[in-house]
């Protein structure tokens, strides 16, 4: 990644499948598709690429062993829908498009908003054994980056990132916090302590912010000098809630001036979480609000 190129990258896979007709309700949200239907989620993921997008984030977020299981799936089932993402994706891929797998956190998998608040109260050896296999699965896939996402604890992307050190894993890869208040991470410590930790690892290529609103995101970025680039995808402004699995509230969209400034402060990967399909995406690519190469 040079100083000055800015990546394009996607929205929102689960806004772009409901907008498509599909029911993502469940517990496993896109993963239930990567296993019943993964052509939609690459008919998904290609609207993106046809909008602009440099880099599109497979379906796994939400897909784990733990979780497959509380849903009644085998743990082969599980493996196959954590291959179909990158499948998925691959097929839906322009030559020189990036494939970024998920890492989702803990939280994704507990399903009631957890991703937002952090604090599990499970011991260090609960998050390795729940990320360790998934890791494996997904390496093997040979993705182009690793995108772990919406992580609201600083403790869980150690584990995470020393999990993949272990591996001696040669895929670069890029962390996103999920944060709170303008500079605070959701399950404690400052992003400062967030983009520190991350810088201590080779792999990183970028450090920042996802599912977040747009009124954390500027101040955040402002609050730190970061090694690392900066990698932002807001979502939509809106609260998710846990009860009835939607998001409610008015959206608000980044603007080409709000990503030209996340531009100025050191963002270098740029594009949308929950409430971004690619007709939001492919307006702001228009207005030039993903930069240009």
């Amino acid at each position: 990644m040079t100083d000055s190129t800015v990546f394009r990258l996607d929205g929102g896979l689960s806004t772009a499948l409901e907008a498509n007709g599909h029911s993502i309700g469940g517990a496993l949200w896109t993963g239930e598709l990567l296993l019943s239907h993964p052509d939609a989620v690459t008919d998904a993921h290609r609207q993106f690429v046809d909008a602009g997008a440099d880099i599109i984030i497979t379906g796994s977020y939400q897909l784990s062993f733990e979780g497959g299981r509380r849903a009644g799936w085998t743990d082969d089932e599980t493996e196959r829908a954590l291959r179909n993402s990158t499948t998925a994706a691959r097929l839906a891929a322009d030559e020189g498009t990036l494939v970024a797998s998920s890492i989702g956190p803990y939280g994704a998998f507990l399903n009631d908003g957890s991703e937002f608040r952090g604090n599990y109260d499970v011991t260090e050896s609960v998050l390795r054994d729940f990320h360790d296999r998934r890791l494996d699965v997904l390496l093997s896939t040979e993705p182009d980056l690793f995108a772990v996402e919406t992580m609201p604890d600083l403790g869980e992307v150690r584990v995470i990132l020393d999990l993949l050190n272990s591996k001696d894993a040669d895929v670069p890869l890029w962390v996103s916090f999920t944060v709170s208040a303008p500079s605070l991470v959701s399950g404690g410590g400052t992003f400062a302590d967030a983009c520190a930790l991350v810088a201590e690892y080779p792999a990183a290529i970028a450090v920042g912010i996802n599912c977040s609103p747009l009124t954390v995101i500027t101040p955040s970025l402002e609050s730190v000098e970061s090694e690392l680039p900066f990698v932002v995808y807001p979502n939509a402004g809106q609260q998710w809630d846990s009860g009835s699995m939607s998001w409610t509230g008015e959206p608000e969209f980044a603007t080409a001036d709000h990503i030209d400034h996340w531009v100025a402060l050191g963002a270098r990967i740029v594009g949308g979480c929950c409430g971004y399909g690619p007709a939001v995406y492919d307006k702001n690519k228009r207005q030039g609000a993903t930069g240009e190469h």
